[in-house]
């Protein structure tokens, strides 16, 4: 890549051997098989072999990002080449990343951007989050009297390239009280990295689907959602994204050397505020010398973000009226399926709350008014997320005959949660065609539940989102057993 050496760490020539170690943790090998007879039409879609891609680290002294050099199989560098022209052109491409499918424009195009915008239905004030593919390319993107900090340095070397986006001074920055920083990651995922690195263009990339449904984690998913939309490209096909959920957002500004400082997560993601703590503590030289905070409050104790330490957490994360987001996730409903989704919170999880010490709260009883809510004289059919081994699924499955069920694992933890749980939503919402979606094939269930877990790892990830989700398409109206903010969340007794 083209550009000069960011602070410390001067450029080289690129070598012609060798591997960019962990690259391939968090996705899946297995290309998507392929396509239903529906996906032969209007916006292309390009199978790419991703396995190939050699990913070439820059030699000492040199950091690795610094200016990676590639090896792309010839069928996978042709689709790439289509890719970048349609960049270069104006046009959008969808492309898989580790996180999920991104809807990428040139980040130096005000044009190519405002494209993403419309394809996507998205307001305006939500910004984007920019790609690269080297430090040599950050470099190009920041003020030319910046320096990396010793916490982002750390924090690139321990996750970059990887699901941790950063927040920097913008070189030129709009009039206040618009956000004078900018959102950059390094993607994860081979071909991401390739395509930047073959079009030679950071690349602005939301997630690939309209404005507040699930985030797609398939090829199809961006098609279903997507085909024909005018400016968009072409699909690139990576297979299955390995880590299911966006990127985890830190502002680490307010970091201090010595201590006395915080950085925030504005958007938990993909990489757990735990992983984050330990490198924070490392550069700092002790633990607790800078303070952690989760949207604005301190972690641990936010009631807000903490899932697992009170029963019924926000929907939405609301910002102060007159300021606007500084990064994507942070002001918007996100994540709804067309049917309304509700929180099944697990007594084996959550503790009970003391307002309801006297009731029934048994899952045959908890499922009876969302039954009521979307039975329409007909028996529904329920989707359940449920993880391996739920006493909460086996109660409900078994003794709950007023409905059909189509349960899918979200696996044994939250890092498979996080890997399936949009997936599984698009899956259980069942698919749609006709003018404005109106016309459901009946593949689709009428609700969806999904199992709570606890906050650690990736869990403070998996609810946010599925908080964001509550409710869906449908109106869930004063259904759930909590308080206030409890609209679409139920407390249930499993032991």
């Amino acid at each position: 890549m083209r550009g000069s050496s960011i602070a410390g760490l001067p450029s080289v020539p690129r070598p012609s051997s060798c591997r960019l170690g962990p690259l391939r943790r968090y996705y899946t090998h297995q290309l998507t098989a392929k396509h239903p007879s529906t996906m032969t039409t209007s916006t292309p879609i390009l199978p790419c072999d991703h396995s190939a891609i050699q990913i070439h680290p820059s030699l000492p002294p040199a950091h690795r990002l610094q200016s990676p050099s590639f090896t792309i199989p010839p069928e996978t560098l042709q689709h790439l080449q289509t890719a970048s022209r349609h960049l270069h052109a104006g046009r959008t491409v969808a492309v898989p990343t580790e996180t999920v499918y991104g809807l990428a424009a040139s980040s130096l195009n005000p044009e190519a951007c405002r494209l993403v915008y419309q394809i996507k239905n998205r307001p305006s004030d939500n910004p984007l989050i920019i790609h690269v593919s080297s430090l040599d390319m950050l470099r190009r993107l920041l003020p030319s009297s910046y320096a990396l900090s010793e916490l982002y340095l750390g924090l690139i070397d321990a996750f970059w390239p990887g699901p941790l986006t950063l927040l920097f001074p913008s070189p030129h920055p709009p009039p206040p009280p618009a956000p004078q920083t900018n959102a950059i990651r390094m993607p994860q995922h081979p071909l991401a990295l390739a395509l930047i690195h073959e079009s030679d263009l950071p690349l602005s990339a939301p997630s690939a689907n309209s404005s507040g449904r699930p985030s797609p984690t398939q090829a199809r998913h961006v098609y279903n959602d997507l085909n024909g939309k005018q400016g968009l490209g072409c699909i690139l096909d990576g297979g299955e994204c390995g880590v299911g959920v966006e990127s985890t957002v830190v502002n680490g500004l307010g970091w201090v050397r010595g201590g006395g400082g915080f950085i925030d997560i504005l958007r938990p993601g993909g990489l757990g505020v735990e992983e984050i703590a330990k490198v924070v503590a490392r550069v700092d030289g002790a633990e607790g010398l800078t303070e952690i905070r989760v949207h604005g409050k301190p972690w641990r104790t936010n009631a807000i973000a903490s899932s697992s330490k009170v029963l019924l957490p926000e929907r939405v994360v609301e910002l102060t009226p007159d300021l606007p987001p500084s990064t994507p996730g942070q002001k918007y409903r996100h994540y709804s399926p067309r049917v309304p989704v509700y929180l099944l919170l697990p007594s084996n999880t959550f503790p009970r709350p003391d307002s309801l010490a006297t009731t029934d709260n048994s899952p045959e009883s908890v499922i009876k008014p969302i039954i009521a809510a979307v039975r329409n004289g007909k028996r529904p059919k329920l989707g359940l997320l449920h993880y391996e081994g739920s006493p909460l699924a086996k109660r409900l499955l078994r003794d709950t005959p007023e409905a059909q069920f189509k349960a899918i694992s979200l696996g044994p933890d939250s890092a498979s949660a996080a890997q399936r749980l949009f997936s599984g939503m698009l899956a259980l919402e069942g698919s749609r065609r006709g003018v404005d979606d109106k016309e459901r094939i009946d593949d689709g269930v009428d609700a969806i539940l999904v199992e709570g877990c606890t906050d650690d790892g990736l869990g403070l990830a998996v609810m946010e989102r599925v908080g964001k989700a509550v409710g869906g398409g449908g109106k869930t109206g004063n259904l759930g057993n909590g308080q206030g903010e409890g609209a679409g969340r139920f407390w249930v007794e499993v032991q």
